[in-house]
């Protein structure tokens, strides 16, 4: 199943965090929100909220690009744009250098996003990453590097039947194609 990375809607969902974080969000702490987010949307009607890729990494599933703006290492077009709404990474914090517009966000996605950041947020930051083992079995222990997880995988573990999955990627793949033909990639 192929994602589209959507840049917009990852920069309003991490402001999102931010404001919801106190002005400030955790590098480790946010992915995991990121994820769990992203995963539960999967799960639930059939698309992601940033259109990132999931991947293992040995603290636990992570999304990739969103993984690489913080770091600073995004494909040039996604970290310009990142770049424009934060600052590097201090202590592991990234801070807004201006507000993304939360209003990309629909409803149900800023109810995944604070569903996703109130279950971290339960955890001692020091056992997030034995808990996400524990609770997510598409991850796979990359033994210190890192394993891409099909979205499909999640879909079969959360109990979807192949038909499921089917309809999903071809709605996925309808939704792609209707942006090319409309000139938004």
């Amino acid at each position: 199943m192929l994602l589209d990375f959507d840049i917009e809607k990852t920069v309003a969902a991490v402001t999102f965090l931010i404001q919801r974080e106190g002005g400030e969000v955790d590098l480790f702490l946010s992915l995991k929100m990121l994820y769990l987010a992203d995963k539960e949307a999967l799960i639930n009607w059939g698309k992601t909220i940033t259109g990132d890729s999931f991947y293992s990494l040995p603290k636990g599933p992570i999304l990739s690009e969103v993984y690489n703006l913080f770091k600073g290492t995004g494909r040039r077009e996604n970290q310009e744009k990142w770049d424009s709404h934060f600052t590097e990474l201090v202590r592991n914090t990234v801070r807004p250098l201006r507000e993304g517009d939360v209003g990309l966000l629909s409803e149900r996605e800023a109810e995944v996003l604070e569903s996703a950041r109130k279950r971290i947020n339960e955890i001692a930051p020091w056992a997030v990453a034995k808990w996400l083992h524990d609770t997510c079995p598409e991850w796979t222990d990359p033994h210190g590097g890192s394993i891409p997880i099909d979205p499909s995988t999640i879909l079969r573990n959360a109990g979807k039947s192949e038909e499921e999955i089917k309809a999903m990627e071809e709605s996925t793949e309808a939704f792609r194609f209707a942006k090319y033909l409309l000139g938004s990639r």
